[in-house]
């Protein structure tokens, strides 16, 4: 097989080879393009082959990388549009339920002096918002404004070292202060030993403080120590609403 394959070669480029000396001795052109219109015709398939295989999107370069990258990008904008109308119809729902709502408003930054304890929103004095009016989601508290421009407001969170919240154990109804430390922590203090308090119990406010209105969602007790205090319960509590992820609040009034 290989031997006619040489011959077979072998003989085309003698033939190409007498119609280039004969083209060169005539001095004509159609010799030439009669010894090149075999190449011709092989060039003219390939582009042709080219052509239409590179209309389908399975031989075009790189096609399939772009189009899985296109997807993914749909995919996260459809991912975050669906997170986003979840915590929209959250906080509607949330106006539909509360007298005291003001204003939703969106957080655009954090405090960079204090950065996991301030939050930044978009709107202000302008939305009719005030000094120490109350920010929450729905899933719970947050903290109170701290400080009212015309169209910003920041909110210090309920961690912060210098909150406090006057709250109560929703099922023994025994009340103490809500106070942050820094962290994603809170502590309920002023709880008596004489008093059972177990982990997992609900912390809600109790408006005593004349601030927080009362019976908004402020976490659950995560941890009981009856003997690190002389007279009171170290009573630990996580936030209802995780804070890191706080991304729009309702604010009330106080």
């Amino acid at each position: 097989m290989f031997k006619k394959k040489f011959i077979l070669l072998a003989f085309f480029v003698l033939l190409v080879f007498s119609l280039l000396t004969y083209q060169s001795i005539k001095g004509g052109q159609h010799a030439l393009d009669f010894a090149l219109y075999p190449l011709k015709i092989i060039e003219q398939g390939g582009s042709a082959l080219k052509s239409v295989f590179g209309q389908i999107p399975f031989f075009r370069k790189d096609d399939t990388l772009q189009r899985l990258s296109r997807c993914e990008e749909e995919r996260i904008k459809y991912r975050e549009a669906a997170y986003e109308n979840e915590r929209l119809r959250g906080l509607l729902d949330l106006k539909a339920q509360r007298f005291d709502y003001v204003a939703s408003a969106e957080v655009f930054a954090r405090e960079p002096t204090n950065w996991f304890q301030i939050l930044w929103l978009n709107k202000g004095l302008g939305s009719g918002i005030a000094k120490d009016m109350v920010a929450v989601t729905p899933l719970g508290l947050v903290g109170r404004i701290h400080r009212v421009f015309s169209g910003r407001a920041s909110v210090i969170l309920m961690t912060d070292a210098n909150s406090a919240v006057a709250v109560r154990l929703e099922s023994s109804r025994t009340e103490g202060i809500l106070e942050g430390n820094g962290d994603n922590k809170c502590y309920l203090k002023y709880i008596s030993k004489d008093f059972d308090v177990a982990e997992g119990e609900t912390v809600i406010t109790s408006g005593l403080d004349g601030i927080y209105p009362e019976g908004l969602l402020a976490g659950y007790v995560s941890m009981v120590d009856r003997e690190s205090g002389e007279a009171f319960q170290l009573i630990e509590v996580t936030p209802a609403q995780l804070l890191s992820r706080v991304e729009e609040v309702a604010i009330l009034k106080k």
